[in-house]
């Protein structure tokens, strides 16, 4: 009872603050992931369930059944676009089903899945996606070579899988996004990967800073993987004025902004993830997983720690709840320095991990001078892509 009557006072705040500002046009996302379990063919260092990869653990495995009864209820709160993650979705013989499922009688308007692509290698079962109603494939490649990209996989000849797959889902018109973690390994090579995925034609680029969280926290791999943001973010600048000018949609994640200067327009971090078409729905995905009860104990600190309420506001409860959960990740994983707070974009960053303040500590960040900052989408690109449920036009 007493939770019901918080939120109740909360809503009414929310929807009672005063503004002499004109309301941006944004949208809040419509994108959930339904996370089908961890196996997977690939042993890759960075990934956020590498303990379960490598023990071979199934107990977060779902079942068809479970796995449509998420889905029922995805679009029973107002989803419109699904993401089949894992693991390694391909792997599950079911997954046509799923997706026709999702597609075809619960009707949902976009169907995506995150994959390695080594089975998509094969022609004949990227046509079966298709077939079952898969609209939008994100790929994960980490390398612009064979030798770089193996590596990180573990898996020989993925590198070569993952192009093949690119060129099937190419063929077949699907929208086609990638995703590349950079790390130690790879950082230096992302002007190479760049170029590499603009000739394969990708729609949308994603680079993303190695995290630290779930199952990504063994100190030795966090050792071995995490790479200087200063670095980092060098390589990327240096990427970005190399292809600019054929560069398609494009951002980077979990990059505090103060290390792309005159680049913000990249980043997307979790504050930014409300308004990006292409990223889920952190309060309905969480509500998913979690439950309701565990969802609104959680969102009573991550109200609480919103610095920008008053704009997210606007745009009604369900974004000040988004935001909440966003804000609640930033609340138990990072740490915000001295030099933060000075920052012009402290009210909207996601500030350090804290495995990662205590491998570099926070010599690097300089903080931005200028106004602070209150409008988490002020300058992202990702922002202004497409409306949720409607895929762009794909790039010839």
């Amino acid at each position: 009872m007493w939770i019901a009557l918080l939120f109740s006072s909360i809503r009414s705040i929310t929807f009672n603050f005063k503004t002499e500002e004109p309301l941006t046009v944004l949208y809040h996302t419509k994108k959930v992931e339904i996370n089908l379990g961890y196996a997977c063919n690939a042993k890759c260092p960075f990934c956020y369930y590498y303990d379960s990869v490598i023990t071979k653990s199934n107990e977060n495995t779902l079942t068809t059944e479970q796995a449509k009864k998420q889905l029922k209820q995805a679009k029973m709160l107002g989803i419109q676009e699904i993401e089949f993650t894992g693991g390694e979705v391909t792997l599950r013989k079911d997954l046509p089903e799923l997706i026709t499922y999702a597609k075809k009688e619960l009707g949902f308007s976009i169907v995506c899945l995150i994959t390695n692509g080594i089975r998509l290698a094969k022609r004949d079962y990227v046509a079966n996606l298709v077939v079952a109603g898969i609209d939008d494939i994100l790929f994960s490649i980490h390398g612009h070579d064979a030798p770089t990209h193996d590596d990180l996989t573990k898996v020989p000849r993925s590198f070569d899988h993952i192009l093949q797959a690119m060129d099937h889902a190419n063929e077949f018109g699907l929208r086609v996004r990638t995703n590349t973690v950079v790390c130690k390994t790879n950082f230096m090579y992302l002007t190479e990967i760049m170029r590499l995925l603009i000739r394969k034609k990708v729609d949308n680029i994603n680079f993303v800073m190695f995290n630290p969280v779930l199952q990504a926290k063994n100190i030795d791999i966090v050792k071995e993987v995490y790479v200087n943001y200063a670095d980092a973010g060098r390589e990327i600048i240096k990427a970005i004025q190399s292809c600019e000018a054929e560069l398609p949609h494009f951002n980077v994640r979990y990059m505090p902004f103060c290390f792309l200067p005159g680049y913000e327009q990249y980043v997307t971090n979790m504050d930014q993830m409300t308004f990006d078409p292409d990223e889920w729905d952190n309060f309905t995905s969480f509500r998913i997983r979690k439950g309701s009860l565990i969802t609104w104990l959680c969102l009573i600190p991550g109200i609480l720690k919103i610095p920008y309420l008053p704009f997210v506001a606007r745009y009604g409860f369900k974004a000040v709840c988004t935001a909440a959960i966003s804000r609640f990740y930033v609340f138990k994983d990072r740490i915000k320095t001295r030099s933060c707070k000075k920052c012009a974009y402290e009210k909207v960053c996601d500030y350090l991990y804290r495995h990662y303040h205590d491998i570099y500590g926070e010599a690097d960040v300089t903080p931005i001078p200028g106004k602070k900052v209150c409008n988490p989408a002020w300058i992202m690109n990702a922002a202004k892509i497409r409306k949720p449920g409607e895929l762009p036009k794909k790039i010839n």
